[in-house]
């Protein structure tokens, strides 16, 4: 009996006796998977609690890769706009894990996590810009060779970009996000990939952008004042429901007639911008170039006006001297009184394709020639209003200022961030660094300017705001860049500095180079302080200036 059991057992003994020998030489387990594709395995939809359903459809390394001269180029249009530009030294692009998801319902992101040994415990939000609808693939670039877990979105929705408003029609959750919740659920989302990747949070969190990203992140100081420790905001859009309202509608109404035709073409701006430049350049004491303060130039178009029975290239037509004054002037209601700043002196670089059409060119969308028709129609056509009217209503006939402002007022609700009141922002000891352009004619500096007035009287005063926010006017500089001026500067180094050591930023240095050689330094003083000539030394150097605070 003994026996034959054992008989019996003998071939699973060997077959136990074979696994056992088997596994003493098996090949050791396969390693562990690469944590950046990993991350798409995740669950990440209990986000803030499962207020940010988050999924993560995309994740890969990227290998350094040179940085070609197009890419260069393209990157530092977009950082400078974005988020202050890739370092000079810097050649490549390094080693990252590339993220591509989504936050419900549809806010799409991409981000670049460095790797963990360059990563500086730091996370940047770059938020979008116009109407979004976009992921701006090249403003990750300038945030991850500064060693930044950054992060770009499209605002919610999919859009042609800049000015295309037919996503947000009848569509309150699109507007909803777009104003305000896009950027308080994409660092939720951030945080947790974040924390799955290195395995900590972020000790610092910051958002930059410009225009209407330069809008978001004084919207997130505003309404959620912990979600950030700096905000840096280039040409911001702060009153977000009257500079598509009133600025772009007025530009449009200015230049096109009644049945879009255009009243006069860019051909004859370079021609005006000599003009006012050679009456306002000495208007700051030094011949330069620059307007340094546009608000003290009184050029009149009728200087350039031409003489009776005379055509030509190089002067206005009475008609064209009317329109050219009705650019320039500011917005005003039935009883005359001022709602919007007009376009500054000095601007009339960045005119063709915003402000006048270019004789030529295709259309930018649609039937519409330049940025500003785009954006003031049809803002009012689908995301001015609860109900949108859609593409058939003529705004020129049915919408009136005066009759109807108050029906903006949920959009406004939405979308404007014009509340002074930023003390739980301070209070948690969040800094926020401005700088607008004083050549912006898409939004002029002005704007700014009263905001940071309206901050300031809120506040106790400039000296009180100065404590946790300052503003920076840049002569010569177009919206987010370009322009004759100095419009390069780190701004972004002078926010870390101060958020992280308490070093407030007394004055900016700005550069511009040509054919990469540098031609200009000049210093830029915190508003509203002004940048004066010490009267000796090259006007191109920033040693030979010095602050004066206006009486």
């Amino acid at each position: 009996m003994t026996k034959s059991l054992l008989a019996g057992c003998r071939p699973l003994i060997g077959i136990a006796l074979l696994l056992l020998g088997s596994a003493a030489v098996a090949s050791p387990p396969p390693p562990a998977a690469d944590p950046c594709s990993s991350l798409r395995i995740k669950d990440f939809s209990q986000v803030g609690d499962g207020a940010a359903p988050t999924k993560v459809m995309f994740g890969a390394m990227q290998k350094s890769v040179e940085i070609s001269e197009q890419q260069a180029w393209q990157n530092s249009r977009r950082s400078r706009a974005m988020n202050a530009g890739i370092p000079d030294d810097i050649t490549t692009l390094p080693d990252n894990c590339l993220v591509e998801g989504y936050v419900s319902p549809h806010i799409r992101f991409e981000m670049r996590l460095p790797a963990a040994e360059n990563w500086n415990g730091k996370y940047l939000l770059v938020a979008c810009d116009g109407w979004c609808g976009k992921i701006a693939k090249d403003a990750t670039m300038a945030g991850v060779v500064r060693n930044y877990a950054t992060m770009v979105t499209d605002g919610g929705h999919w859009g042609e970009h800049p000015f295309d408003g037919i996503w947000a029609s009848d569509n309150t959750q699109a507007k909803i996000d777009f104003g305000y919740r896009a950027n308080h659920v994409l660092p939720m989302a951030a945080k947790a990939i974040i924390k799955e990747y290195y395995g900590e949070l972020p000790e610092y969190s910051y958002i930059t952008g410009c225009s209407k990203g330069g809008q978001a992140g004084i919207m997130s100081a505003l309404r959620y004042p912990g979600d950030f420790d700096g905000v840096l905001s280039r040409g911001p859009t702060i009153d977000y429901t009257r500079v598509n309202v009133l600025r772009c509608a007025n530009l449009e109404k200015t230049v096109f007639d009644d049945d879009g035709k255009p009243r006069m073409w860019a051909n004859k701006v370079p021609m005006l911008q000599r003009a006012v430049m050679d009456h306002c350049d000495e208007t700051d004491g030094l011949r330069d170039r620059l307007i340094s303060d546009p608000r003290k130039c009184d050029f009149d178009p009728a200087s350039i006006q031409c003489g009776t029975g005379k055509v030509g290239p190089n002067c206005l037509t009475a008609e064209e001297v009317e329109i050219v004054r009705k650019v320039y002037a500011p917005v005003t209601d039935a009883k005359g009184e001022v709602i919007y700043p007009g376009t500054p002196y000095g601007s009339e670089s960045s005119w063709p394709g915003w402000v006048f059409p270019v004789q030529g060119n295709s259309p930018i969308h649609g039937d519409k020639l330049t940025y500003a028709q785009q954006c003031g129609g049809d803002f009012l056509r689908y995301m001015a209003f609860r109900d949108s009217p859609g593409p058939g209503w003529d705004w020129r006939k049915e919408f009136d200022w005066d009759r109807d402002h108050h029906l903006l007022y949920d959009i406004g609700k939405l979308w404007d961030a014009t509340n002074p009141d930023l003390r739980k922002f301070r209070d948690k000891g969040g800094k926020i660094i401005v700088a607008h352009g004083w050549a912006d004619s898409a939004i002029p500096a002005e704007a700014s300017i009263e905001w940071y007035d309206d901050v300031s009287r809120f506040m106790g005063g400039y000296d009180n705001t100065a404590e946790f926010a300052r503003m920076f006017l840049l002569p010569g500089v177009e919206h987010c860049d370009g322009g004759p001026g100095p419009e390069d500067y780190d701004a972004l180094a002078l926010l870390e500095k101060w958020v992280e050591e308490g070093e407030a930023p007394d004055s900016m240095e700005t550069r511009r180079t040509e054919d990469g050689e540098l031609v200009r330094t000049r210093p830029v003083y915190p508003f509203p302080t002004e940048t004066v000539y010490k009267g000796r030394g090259d006007i191109d150097r920033a040693e030979n200036f010095e602050p004066r605070r206006p009486r």
